[in-house]
């Protein structure tokens, strides 16, 4: 906080140095500590994915679509209105801690009755004993919701990577040890139950919290209150997010949703690794700013230019490359989805350009306009997925391609107005990374013209990426030298000011 003596301009400037320096630091842990665990996480999978096939991904993606839904109520959208309300007491705490609790109890019990009506609609037997053992996950999930808001709240990110790099790190363990030992589709079922135990354990000898009886409801009716908006968008989210797995299990069959799987969580990639570093740290800053029209513009930009340099490229990247990546990564067992893979990684390129828009509605207090864009969502896309069907898997991904650009235009004309931005100004926070995307894809294509067609994938795969990469940051540095600096220089100086 500024001293009387200073002027409001001069405690504008340290205001925006401190936001600097907690959002590169907050970042900061979030990218090591997220990235170990992904190197883990990822040699797992693929180790895995050479012993599974793939009717048990299909099998295990059927139990969790529902269950992932119901987590979503689960937490009654309270993890935002716990860090945002300071003012709540422990008694409060207490109360929607013992809230949060019993709903999942009653989650749990719902879904054992529910499995076997489950399986039928899948036509798969197996996945009543997959959802009635997955259900003990809604008890260790309510448990967690309270410790990480807290944490989140005390801006202890390195304290909250960590514990992500655990949850990882014993997934990948326990997958890789079930696989081993031939448990076939348990092994996807067992990572999820016991790295959940040891996280919530772990969460509480970090963050011990009371868990009380909510009988005075009077007391938390506020918070119940302020949490449905997010519960609505969430459920929204996930519906639309979800239902494409949904109607490929049930018309296509497990082999395809399997496929599918893959293809999206290859593609999605780069913007999920992304995104969780930093919405890890932006609700904080933008809310912080809330009130200021320009800096929130100004980290709105800044940020949305950050995060193409990354995602656009891998994404683009990632679309040029699918052949020789999956017929590496996966074996020729899994030709199938190198096309949608390459579909999906266009989609996720859009993704990566808007992901911060939804930021700019949430933490500017724009939590109706956020439900009932979702809710449009909701009702756009599943169409494009049901008329995809009749392409096949190919179908589905061209339906995120084309339909979700279509559902995000309402949203950015919104971010528009509350930023009192330009479009252009938008457009031109993208441009470099845009252009370098131009220049890699080039560079890409020639260089897979000329490589001897005797060269093994993996030989193929790192002649193109390394012809792509250095073309792009080429481009980047010739083009746009005076952007890149000035990026480099905010992370320096926050740095510099610890």
């Amino acid at each position: 906080m500024s001293s009387p003596n200073e002027s409001p301009a001069a405690g504008l400037v340290e205001d925006q140095r401190r936001l600097d320096r907690s959002l590169v630091s907050g970042i900061a842990w979030t990218v090591a500590f997220r990235w170990i665990a992904q190197v883990i996480s990822w040699v797992a999978t693929l180790y895995v994915a050479r012993i599974l096939v793939p009717g048990d991904y299909g099998l295990v993606a059927m139990a969790t679509v529902p269950i992932g839904f119901a987590r979503l109520v689960e937490d009654m959208g309270l993890d935002a209105i716990i860090i945002q309300d300071r003012k709540l007491s422990s008694e409060q705490l207490a109360s929607l801690a013992g809230s949060m609790l019993g709903l999942g109890v009653l989650l749990t019990g719902a879904f054992l009755a529910l499995a076997p009506a489950i399986a039928s609609y899948f036509r798969e037997p197996a996945v009543a004993a997959i959802v009635a053992v997955l259900s003990v996950t809604f008890i260790f999930d309510a448990m967690q919701v309270l410790p990480r808001a807290l944490l989140q709240r005390d801006l202890r990110f390195r304290t909250l990577a960590w514990l992500h790099g655990l949850q990882v790190t014993v997934a990948a363990l326990v997958v890789a040890g079930a696989a081993t030992l031939k448990l076939g589709h348990w092994s996807l079922v067992l990572n999820s139950l016991i790295s959940g135990a040891v996280i919530t354990a772990t969460l509480y000898a970090l963050r011990p919290f009371r868990v009380g009886w909510p009988h005075k409801l009077g007391q938390i009716a506020g918070s119940l209150m302020s949490g449905w908006r997010m519960l609505v968008s969430r459920g929204a989210w996930y519906g639309y997010s979800s239902l494409d797995s949904a109607l490929i299990g049930r018309v296509l069959g497990k082999d395809a949703l399997g496929i599918f799987g893959f293809a999206m969580t290859f593609a999605s990639l780069p913007v999920t690794e992304v995104s969780s570093m930093v919405s890890k740290v932006v609700p904080g800053v933008f809310s912080s700013v809330q009130e200021s029209p320009r800096l929130l513009r100004r980290y709105f930009l800044l940020l949305t230019e950050a995060v193409s340099y990354i995602t656009l490229p891998m994404s683009v990247g990632l679309a040029l490359t699918a052949e020789d990546f999956v017929l590496l990564a996966l074996g020729p067992k899994w030709v199938d989805v190198i096309l949608p893979l390459q579909i999906l990684c266009l989609y996720m390129a859009f993704n990566a350009c808007q992901m911060l828009i939804s930021h700019v509605l949430l933490w500017t207090g724009h939590f109706r306009a956020n439900m009932w864009l979702n809710i449009l969502t909701l009702v756009v896309l599943p169409v494009g997925f049901y008329v995809g069907l009749h392409w096949g898997v190919a179908g589905v991904a061209w339906a995120w391609a084309i339909g979700f650009p279509i559902t995000v235009l309402p949203v950015a004309y919104l971010m528009v107005q509350i930023l009192d931005v330009r479009a252009r100004d938008f457009a031109d926070a993208l441009k470099p990374a845009v252009v370098g995307c131009v220049v890699m894809t080039v560079a890409v294509l020639l260089t897979r013209q000329l490589l001897p067609a005797t060269w093994s994938h993996g030989l193929r795969l790192i002649a193109q990426a390394s012809a792509g990469a250095v073309l792009y940051s080429a481009a980047l540095l010739a083009l746009y030298w005076a952007r890149v600096l000035g990026m480099y220089q905010v992370v320096r100086e926050a740095i510099r000011k610890r």
